[in-house]
């Protein structure tokens, strides 16, 4: 009678591998006794890990996009296989199943912690050099962002290069360190900039703006200070750049004298033309603020068809 306990106690429940499995690829196998199988799971999802974030360096966006799916399809895929193999093995384990060293409740704890701390370790490294999450709180930087929108800041957007007019840029407030800015670079170092009766000249030549339809705004309309906010959108061209901007029906922040760029430096606007804190208050900023691109839109306020690449 005490033997047939022993073997039940040691019996392998396929609930109990399965939610292993799914706390930590291969960790139902090694459960199972199956503990090179379960490492080796294990192991592969782990390395699938940085393909994820190599592939935000890639510059051809098509590419970038299909090994992004590639690899979150490869690691579902593991990950499915783990669990359901895991579940098989363990009804298939006789109730005479012997016990190993490494079939104790705290050696599966160790191996969940150390699993977290790697995966901790991986998002530090991840949010320290490669991406970093932000959520963007007001409307400076409409339509193009809007209140409550996440997105991603590539960092190494600019190991190789440098920033370039149109890109929107995260950067570090000049006048309040522990706050972050988001807006777009209208000029770089050696380059004019001036605002004379409300339009924007660069090296002295003004920046063409094409009027967009009211329905550009149709999904994402916003409101400020508990009112709706109303204005025009357009399409602004920069250089190469062309992207859209907003004049709200507030009354504009005046003439910016012409002034030049200073080396090392660029000149930032908000989206939100008329309700945005940007160069025009605290001057051009220094480029060793900038935290990285703002490059990909992760969880829209509104409107999914915004997910993806900010445009």
């Amino acid at each position: 009678m005490e033997e047939e306990n022993i073997q039940t106690k040691n019996k392998r429940w396929p609930w109990v591998a399965v939610t292993l499995s799914v706390i930590m690829t291969g960790l139902g196998h090694i459960y199972c006794g199956r503990i090179v199988k379960g490492l080796v799971l294990a192991f592969i999802s782990c390395i699938l890990i940085p393909f994820i974030f190599g592939a935000f360096s890639v510059s051809h966006s098509t590419i970038r996009i299909a090994v992004i799916i590639a690899v979150l399809l490869a690691s579902s895929v593991i990950w499915l296989f783990a669990i359901i193999d895991s579940g098989y093995i363990a009804k298939r384990t006789t109730e005479s199943y012997i016990l190993k060293d490494y079939n104790r409740w705290y050696v599966y704890v160790i191996l969940i912690l150390m699993g977290t701390g790697g995966s901790t370790q991986i998002a530090f490294n991840v949010r320290t050099f490669f991406l970093e999450a932000f959520r963007v709180p007001v409307a400076s930087n409409y339509p193009t962002i809007i209140p409550n929108d996440r997105f991603l800041a590539n960092k190494i957007a600019y190991k190789n290069s440098d920033p370039q007019k149109g890109d929107l840029i995260v950067f570090i407030n000049p006048e309040n360190r522990r706050q972050n800015y988001i807006k777009r670079i209208i000029a770089v170092a050696g380059e004019t900039v001036e605002i004379r009766n409300g339009e924007l000249y660069v090296n002295d030549q003004k920046l063409s703006r094409q009027k967009l339809p009211q329905s550009t705004l149709d999904d994402i309309r916003i409101q400020v200070s508990q009112a709706p906010l109303q204005g025009d959108v357009y399409e602004e061209t920069n250089g190469p750049a062309k992207y859209k901007i907003f004049l709200a029906d507030h009354k504009p922040p005046g003439d910016f004298a012409k002034m030049t760029v200073p080396k090392h430096h660029c000149f930032v606007l908000g989206d939100n033309r008329n309700l945005s804190k940007d160069s025009r208050h605290f001057g051009p900023i220094p480029l060793g603020t900038i935290i990285g691109r703002a490059d990909y839109l992760y969880f829209p306020a509104k409107d999914w068809s915004r997910f993806g690449k900010i445009m």
